[in-house]
């Protein structure tokens, strides 16, 4: 993670060097150029006067006469010792001409009267350009100082909170589940902290749901497995044809009920991973209930009642809803004496969709555990025992596919009152 950061903070460093640097190339050689072309004027201003000069005191005197006109403006001047290698034609024409050396370097060659050349160029060490190299240095130095020291904490802050988040995912990593990172402002990064927390709680809650699931198929398995084995050492021994035929029909059932938690298991997990296929629809729910009423009435033995209520658009996945019903009216089926109930009522932001029955009913403190996986009331398992738990953990999972939620109330008929509430507008 050091070694991250380090890497990171010298690339912007270098990538702010490059943009200085590139800046100041640029803008340097612009104002050079405009420098430069200032002191070719002043070079051609001077050249009459110079010319003045040579035709009343001769060369020495104009040449000492140019040197100190030039050093007051800050330039050196120099005679070129040979005019030959001077193979300018434009000095030819206009007397003067600027040419451009390594590195940018710059120098105004100019051609007197007497066909004597001389070259131009800035005082490099003169008080004016020493000024301005020191200021340039200052600024330089100053620009990525300020950088360095106001880059440099942001990375050691924004590392110290990343490696909060590193050794809480080797946590994770290492079986517990239950770290959490702190949200506070100071160990915020954007919002990855309350995103890696909502990460952490949901591989939680499937691990915990996961080892329960396995836990409960393992004891829901034994059962079963085990009255195959007693029948099938009894087939195995000389028995009677009717005896026979019982421990065949005995098989068969017990098949019959491993297939069946199967196929629960498999809807279960498909439900808690969300790959269950889901499409939203808008019903006309009165209309919905009634078409469905046949269908909802096969899968209980006890008088089916549906209470249709107002006109009301629903947006939901019929398959899935209509799934969720049959099995809580099969629940209330096995737990009732003689009535089921169906009825929906609007409230607020949800339509809420009760199952009653005029059973016993469900102990308050034990209606959140029954809607777990494998959970019942009755811990007997027999086949009468009333499936194998999985029931209302697949209604709860579909109500949840919805964005809604499943709660379990007292029955105005004396039973148990399952209630899905679902969202009126589900996007």
């Amino acid at each position: 993670m050091a070694r991250l950061f380090l890497s990171l903070y010298i690339t912007i460093i270098g990538a702010v060097f490059a943009i200085f640097f590139a800046i100041d190339y640029v803008s340097s050689k612009h104002y050079y150029n405009v420098e430069m072309e200032n002191i070719s004027k002043s070079v051609e201003a001077y050249s009459g006067l110079f010319e003045q000069i040579y035709a009343l005191g001769g060369e020495q005197t104009m040449y000492q006469a140019m040197h100190q006109a030039l050093k007051a403006e800050d330039l050196l001047l120099e005679k070129v010792p040979e005019p030959d290698t001077l193979n300018f034609t434009e000095i030819k024409h206009s007397g003067i001409f600027v040419k451009t050396g390594f590195g940018g370097k710059m120098t105004v060659y100019m051609r007197m009267e007497n066909q004597q050349f001389y070259s131009v160029t800035p005082d490099k060490n003169s008080r004016r350009w020493q000024a301005e190299k020191t200021l340039g240095t200052i600024y330089m130095l100053g620009f990525f100082l300020t950088i360095a020291f106001t880059l440099g904490p942001w990375v050691y802050f924004l590392q110290r909170k990343l490696k909060i988040l590193e050794l809480s995912a080797i946590k994770i990593a290492n079986g517990d589940f239950s770290t959490r990172v702190p949200e506070k402002f100071k160990h915020q990064v954007g919002g990855l902290n309350s995103a890696f927390n909502k990460m952490a709680e949901r591989l939680e809650q499937l691990i915990a749901s996961h080892q329960r699931l396995t836990n409960a198929v393992a004891h829901e398995l034994r059962t079963p497995i085990f009255r195959l084995r007693c029948q099938a050492e009894l087939l195995e021994y000389g028995t009677s044809e009717a005896d026979h035929k019982l421990y065949i029909d005995g098989i068969e059932e017990d098949l019959s009920e491993l297939d069946q938690l199967v196929n629960e298991m498999l809807s279960y997990a498909k439900m808690e991973l969300n790959e269950e296929l889901f499409s939203l629809e808008v019903h006309q729910l009165q209309s919905w209930l009634s078409a469905h009423r046949t269908i909802l009435q096969r899968s209980c033995k006890k008088t089916l009642a549906i209470e249709i209520g107002p006109s009301l658009s629903l947006r939901f996945d019929s398959r899935l809803i209509m799934r969720a019903l049959s099995n809580l009216v099969r629940n209330a089926d096995t737990h009732s004496q003689q009535q089921i109930k169906i009825s929906y009522v609007v409230a607020k932001q949800h339509c809420i969709i009760c199952v009653e029955d005029d059973g016993l009913g469900i102990p308050e403190n034990e209606r959140n555990r029954v809607l777990d996986p494998f959970e019942r009331l009755d811990d007997a398992r027999t086949r009468d025992s009333g499936g194998h738990g999985l029931g209302l953990s697949i209604v709860r999972a579909i109500v949840q596919q919805h964005g809604g939620k499943l709660l379990i109330s007292q029955s105005s008929l004396g039973g148990a009152c399952v209630s899905m509430y679902i969202p009126l507008n589900i996007t």
